[in-house]
């Protein structure tokens, strides 16, 4: 017998506060792994990205979807970003994520994507540090303070046993408010810093920045440091130096949006500072073993990142699993 409009599954709307509750950054790492192996094994359907811009380029609009066949599971998400100043109260990144059932069409879940997001991108950033920083990293410099600034240091005190934690942003009351926030929890000293010449001591670097130059020099950094990028995913975005890109071995979540997108990518390419042939490889590679990781001691090593569907994917299926198994979050039918 065909099911009616009553058989429909109920869905299951799940708040930001639940997910900080049930899903640690950890387990977010984790599904960093699987799902950085499923994109570049091909073991996943990730369309690019359609992204918009209004009329008064004030508004970016992403619509981002990801599909794996084996679950009968595609997710979809939608998020808003602001190119303009802060408002009080309303974060930068703003937006939703749809989990479906492929076999029947169905819609299971709508979950918080704003705060999804900066978990989901400060892991890819956490498991980059796992595979290519220095296991004796002990100094963390960070760029910006927002939501991303946040789950990135979050991310690489996972993996690493960070002592000093230096905190720059153009903001200095967002400085203020963060370093007083987040000293309460660390138990390493967090300063802000305004002078790029301290970086020479920074292990790993982390940055979350809408900028469109770069954010320090090639030469105020050390080698062997780890550098996550996650800030620039226009062309005209830059948050590093051509030549910390020349010098550097370089590993991207997906290839091909970030040569699309990535301002960090192409102006170096433009100026003919590398060639895409300069770039190790997909972090999907390496965790496949197709390529090498960190080679030496001294060898600068780049995570770039504009951020995979397939990484929203794993991290909402997750968590509609464990909301399945744990009770959390709320059954709605919109059909009745």
């Amino acid at each position: 017998m065909s099911r009616n409009r009553l058989s429909r599954k109920p869905i299951r709307v799940i708040k930001a506060g639940e997910i900080r509750q049930y899903y640690s950054m950890r387990q977010a790492i984790d599904a960093m792994e699987r799902a950085f192996t499923a994109l570049s094994s091909g073991d996943c359907y990730v369309p690019d990205r359609v992204v918009s811009k209004l009329p008064d380029k004030e508004l970016i609009m992403l619509f981002k979807p990801a599909y794996v066949e084996k679950d009968k599971r595609v997710t979809i998400k939608f998020l808003t970003q602001r190119e303009s100043g802060l408002l009080p109260g309303i974060p930068t990144i703003q937006g939703i994520v749809l989990l479906i059932d492929s076999s029947t069409g169905e819609l299971l879940s709508i979950m918080d994507g704003e705060y999804l997001t900066a978990l989901r991108t400060g892991a890819a950033s956490g498991l980059a540090t796992r595979c290519f920083a220095r296991k004796d990293s002990r100094n963390l410099a960070l760029f910006g303070c927002g939501t991303q600034g946040r789950t990135q240091l979050e991310a690489v005190l996972c993996e690493q046993n960070i002592e000093r934690i230096l905190v720059f942003d153009t903001n200095s009351e967002l400085a203020h408010q963060f370093v007083s926030e987040m000293e309460k929890k660390l138990n390493a000293e967090i300063v802000i810093s305004t002078d790029t010449r301290q970086l020479k001591d920074a292990d790993i670097i982390c940055t979350a920045t809408n900028a469109t130059a770069p954010l320090f020099k090639r030469e105020e950094v050390k080698n062997g440091v780890h550098i996550n990028a996650i800030g620039s995913f226009q062309p005209h975005m830059q948050e590093l130096d051509p030549f910390i890109i020349r010098d550097a071995r370089i590993f991207l979540d997906k290839a091909e949006p970030c040569l699309k997108e990535s301002g960090d990518l192409i102006i170096p390419i433009k100026e003919r500072v590398i060639s895409e042939n300069h770039i190790a490889g997909e972090i999907g590679d390496f965790l496949l073993n197709r390529i090498s990781g960190r080679e030496s001691e001294d060898q600068i090593t780049l995570f770039k990142s504009v951020g995979v569907a397939i990484q929203d994917y794993t991290v909402a299926t997750d968590i509609y699993n464990n909301a399945l198994e744990q009770g959390f979050g709320q059954e709605i039918n919109i059909f009745e």
